[in-house]
């Protein structure tokens, strides 16, 4: 009899590369990306629990963390070694409003034994979750998965433990952090140091590593994912306030393009002429570039978020004779379209940028295009309510 089987989805990378996907953009700038299971690992008593309360407080109410902007999202902390009166204590240290947005529980069941269908039934009677915070890996590992740890493959065992974490987030859209310890004996690469083998970090998007280097109070914070620059950013725990803050960060935001050669001479390109409009060979021949014309293009089109917040609005165009690029200078000081001196009637100002209307309210801000502008007043109230 002939064996049966589900054969393979095959396509071609021309119409992978002529794919546009729809952007997520991340929880907290240059920080941590609205998809993906992500690990926050560090020694015991390190500050683990405090950094994902106060990265939980900024996400569900939109506020700042540390010099980083913050998409705002609701938030389901699994809180599965502290009950609810260290939880509290803690709260009242670190905040000074609890907000409706920001949801606890202190049980849950195992991966692989009922969790995933609970987070989904979290999902979907909060459907504006955007991150869960799982405190801590060893509460959710089920006695199957434990001994897996100890089979001839640990791992495989590792990374079959949270892989069902990984695909839910990528199901679904959200994030997932998942706090973990590190092993006592250091190794020269801080990733190497999480409690396992390098299972956790392959099944997971991205990992964040608290580690103390001396006696001194300042933490580095090593960051690799597989969607950011690899960072270390140093951190100190405020004890008055109970909350960390930044002390140093090793890279500006423009890191993502300095890193890669051509995406650094594009954006020194766009820094000295400030526009471009043609055709994507035009524009690798301007600027010298290594890669073919079709990468450059998709490179920039992943970027066009990062371009924007440096002050460049990128479109593309697909036709028959290539793929066509347009860089604008954003102006970075439009003139308002009504009279400042008069207070408007309305809570946001209205600005002309281009072709581009600009809805900013005055408790944040918010881009809308011209075809879009009839529906301003009825967009305001709804997010200012």
């Amino acid at each position: 009899m002939k064996k049966q089987f589900k054969p393979l989805t095959v396509d071609t990378v021309k119409n992978l590369a002529e794919k546009e996907f729809e952007s997520i953009d991340p929880l907290i700038d240059h920080f941590l990306p609205g998809k993906g299971l992500y690990l926050l690992c560090g020694s015991a008593k390190v500050g683990k629990s405090w950094m994902a309360l106060q990265i939980a407080l900024c996400v569900s109410t939109g506020m700042k963390f540390w010099n980083y902007e913050t998409r705002k999202k609701d938030v389901l902390y699994l809180c599965l070694e502290d009950g609810e009166r260290r939880l509290q204590d803690r709260l009242f240290s670190i905040a000074n409003d609890c907000p409706r947005t920001f949801m606890y529980t202190t049980n849950a069941a195992p991966i692989g034994g009922g969790l995933e269908e609970q987070l989904e039934d979290a999902l979907k009677s909060h459907p504006d979750i955007g991150l869960f915070i799982i405190d801590t890996l060893a509460a959710i590992r089920c006695e199957r998965s434990k001994a897996d740890i100890n089979t001839k493959d640990p791992y495989q065992g590792d990374y079959n433990t949270i892989a069902p974490l990984h695909n839910f987030c990528e199901a679904h859209n959200v994030t997932i952090l998942l706090i973990h310890h590190t092993r006592k004996m250091r190794s020269v690469d801080p990733f190497d140091d999480i409690l396992g083998t390098n299972g956790l970090f392959g099944a997971s998007d991205g990992a964040f590593i608290m580690r103390k280097e001396s006696s001194d109070t300042d933490v580095k914070l090593h960051i690799r994912s597989r969607d950011m620059e690899e960072r270390v950013l140093t951190i100190r725990f405020n004890s008055t306030l109970s909350h960390w803050e930044l002390v140093k960060e090793n890279t500006p935001i423009e890191d993502a393009f300095q890193a890669d050669d051509d995406l650094r001479k594009a954006l020194d390109y766009l820094k000295e002429h400030e526009a471009f409009h043609g055709t994507a060979t035009e524009f690798c021949n301007l600027i010298k570039a290594s890669k073919k014309p079709q990468s450059i293009s998709g490179k920039l089109w992943n970027r066009k978020n990062e371009l924007a917040k440096m002050g460049f609005r990128f479109a593309r165009e697909h036709k028959r004779d290539g793929t066509y690029l347009s860089f604008e200078k954003i102006d970075q000081f439009p003139q308002k379209t009504h009279n400042t001196e008069e207070g408007g009637c309305y809570p946001f100002d209205l600005i002309l940028c281009g072709n581009i209307i600009e809805l900013n309210q005055h408790c944040g801000n918010k881009a809308v295009t011209s075809s879009q502008s009839s529906h301003i007043i009825s967009y305001s109230e709804r997010n200012l309510s």
